[in-house]
């Protein structure tokens, strides 16, 4: 259940405004988005690449990964050129991408669960359940207002955010190697985790090659 939430984590993305001028309350937007990559799951025509493409397009479209990237780069955000904070927002997405993709694999008939939504100006927080197997696993979304719709810029699994942990790392890797030095070992993981994922669309093992 976990690593399906990480994938569908990704796929409730917004920012929000205020609720009367708003397309669609953050919850509507949440529900909305996990609808269509349900649906896409449980589509027995398509094949593994095709559905996950199809899914990379419902997530591009309500991520906010700048956001997230300035979020979770805080200081070394302000202070990284133009074309440093461009390379992470690609390879951030990448990354998280690649890592949803495995996680896609594992879908097995969970069902979405929606909670209670916390509303506050322009920023929000969604309540979902993962429900498998008479169990629940709980997930969050943190969303905040912009460009007239609500983004997601943080995801809680169980009480554990996306952004924290992975500010934590980065920020290490910052300190220890420099920008230079995070964004190459993200460029090797993406590599890596498209690699594997490569070889799994085609049905092979890394170990096969």
């Amino acid at each position: 259940m976990i690593r399906f939430s990480a994938m569908l984590f990704s796929t409730l993305l917004f920012t929000a405004s205020l609720p009367v001028l708003a397309k669609a309350t953050p919850s509507e937007r949440v529900k909305e988005t996990v609808d269509q990559v349900l649906q896409v799951l449980q589509d027995e025509s398509l094949d593994k690449q095709d559905r996950r493409g199809r899914v990379k397009e419902i997530v591009r479209e309500r991520f906010d990964y700048e956001s997230m990237s300035q979020v979770i780069l805080a200081a070394s955000w302000r202070k990284a050129t133009q074309s440093q904070r461009e390379q992470f927002i690609t390879l951030f997405r990448e990354l998280l991408e690649q890592t949803y993709y495995s996680a896609m694999d594992s879908y097995n008939n969970q069902t979405v669960r929606m909670g209670r939504e916390r509303l506050k100006g322009k920023l929000a927080n969604v309540q979902t359940f993962i429900v498998a197997a008479n169990k629940e696993l709980a997930v969050s979304y943190k969303l905040r207002y912009r460009n007239d719709d609500w983004y997601a810029y943080d995801v809680a699994v169980d009480g554990v955010s996306l952004v924290s942990n992975y500010r934590t790392s980065f920020r290490n890797l910052v300190k220890s190697k420099g920008m230079s030095g995070l964004l190459a070992e993200l460029a090797e993981k993406v590599a890596t985790l498209k690699s594997n994922n490569k070889n799994s669309e085609q049905g092979t093992l890394p170990s096969e090659q």
